[in-house]
């Protein structure tokens, strides 16, 4: 179950870069710094991805469990961390994006890959600093 898991990651990572690219292709006038930014961002979530699916496959095959505790307590403090910073993110795009006469779904691009990049940096530092156990005594 969970090399389909992985590899449905990577058949998703596999397919957003495709995209992206075909984007970047396609795209008859040169890009604004903003435009390089999103696709900055994009490459950055999907290089994530691979690299969390590839080390995910390795693992399966030595024979490991897939998802321990810490890991599952991990990427839950991070979502739930970030799903409170995207309160912050959402209200700064809607004060800060009104008045400019942009399509509606950059915006909302936005909030979406930058809650993604806030989980991501949460994530890698619950990984490396740990978790407390939340009791203070």
């Amino acid at each position: 179950m969970q090399k389909i898991k992985t590899s449905l990651i990577l058949i998703l990572a596999g397919t957003v870069t495709f995209s992206v690219g075909l984007w970047l292709y396609s795209t008859e006038e040169a890009l604004t710094g903003f435009e390089y930014a999103i696709a900055g961002s994009v490459i950055l979530i999907v290089t994530a991805s691979l690299i969390i699916g590839l080390k995910r496959l390795k693992q399966a095959k030595q024979g490991f469990p897939p998802e321990d505790e810490l890991s599952v307590q991990i990427k839950q403090k991070a979502a739930a961390v970030a799903f409170v910073f995207s309160f912050y993110i959402w209200t700064m795009i809607i004060l800060f994006m009104p008045d400019k006469e942009i399509r509606p779904t950059i915006p909302i691009g936005i909030g979406i890959v930058a809650t993604g990049i806030v989980f991501l940096g949460l994530w890698a530092y619950y990984s490396k600093q740990g978790l407390s156990n939340g009791n203070p005594n």
